[in-house]
């Protein structure tokens, strides 16, 4: 079916984009002037799934965030449509892997949006990186919210046993169509792959992020333990009752980024250099000082890292060696 040249009498279709499962969706100008911008506008495929596409729309315009698409105008009537903002900056899933610093703040910025959304009473269900899109700026924006679940409403708009989300980051409570176990938790589960995808450009299979999986053979950044050891182990498990909330992870994600770019202990080599930021540093030698006085033998243990770029020169003990 060919797109109509404009829908209603404001919005001017320009050029058709890739469909996303349940709509057509184009790129459009506002013939009245309001808008300046191109924009995007989001048409429903099938009448039969209005109800969901409503409570798309009534979820967007109840969320007032930077890091959440707005809807700036819809119409229920025949075609259903909804316009919102065009993000020119593609999706997660056209710039991993990244940095881990980097990948740390788009991962604390998406956990910010989707606390929000919690304390609003409405849970995604479909977070993923492909529905996850960048700004101008490079901010990420969460985009699809057709398949949110209201923490307030037990109405259900998913069929019995139908899968939702993507197999990939669905948790796994979700498995097999179950709506009975919805929960905030449903979401942790999801971002903490997003942050795995981040870093490595892998989707995650189940929870097996460690062995063969681990984060430090497939980056090469020992610093990587700090997001297993502190995130992943609280997002990423089979049990929900064992996540940590998306608020608790965004906070826990801002320690892991202080720690290793402002006050990392390099434990281990090849931890990012605390004065340049750019060199890492290489274990130099291991020191041993010990107190000899009547009635008092005491040792303290020593490392000395040297940064490789900067020669930034560091003692650490290690008191339990």
């Amino acid at each position: 079916m060919s797109a109509p040249r404009c829908f209603g009498t404001r919005w001017e279709v320009k050029k058709p984009m890739i469909d996303g499962g349940q709509s057509h969706i184009y790129t459009v100008k506002d013939l009245t002037g309001e808008y300046t911008e191109e924009l995007v506008l989001k048409r429903l495929k099938n009448i039969k799934r209005i109800d969901r596409f409503e409570r798309e729309i009534k979820t967007l315009k109840k969320l007032n965030h930077k890091g959440i698409a707005p809807v700036l105008d819809y119409s229920l009537s025949d075609p259903p449509f909804f316009v919102t903002q065009f993000y020119s900056g593609g999706s997660l899933s056209d710039i991993a892997p990244q940095p881990t610093l980097k990948a740390l703040d788009l991962f604390i910025a998406i956990c910010n949006a989707v606390a929000y959304a919690h304390e609003q009473g409405v849970f995604h269900r479909d977070l993923k990186p492909d529905n996850i899109v960048l700004d101008h700026n490079g901010e990420p924006v969460i985009i699809d919210f057709g398949l949110c679940y209201f923490e307030e409403d037990d109405k259900r708009l998913t069929a019995t046993m139908e899968q939702v989300g993507s197999r990939f980051y669905m948790a796994p409570e979700l498995e097999a169509g179950r709506t009975d176990r919805v929960t905030d938790k449903i979401d942790s589960y999801a971002i903490g792959k997003i942050l795995y995808y981040l870093l490595t450009n892998t989707n995650l299979v189940r929870e097996d992020f460690r062995g063969e999986k681990d984060l430090i053979k497939l980056t090469k950044d020992e610093q990587t333990k700090y997001v297993s050891d502190r995130i992943l182990d609280f997002t990423v498990v089979k049990d929900p009752r064992a996540r940590k909330s998306v608020a608790e992870l965004e906070e826990r994600a801002r320690n892991v980024r202080r720690l290793i770019f402002e006050h990392y202990y390099p434990g281990i080599e090849g931890s990012l250099c605390r004065f340049c930021g750019e060199g890492h540093y290489v274990i130099n030698k291991k020191y041993t000082i010990t107190l000899n006085e009547p009635g008092v033998h005491h040792s303290v243990h020593f490392e000395v890292f040297y940064c490789d770029k900067c020669g930034n020169i560091q003692w650490f003990g290690t008191p339990n060696r």
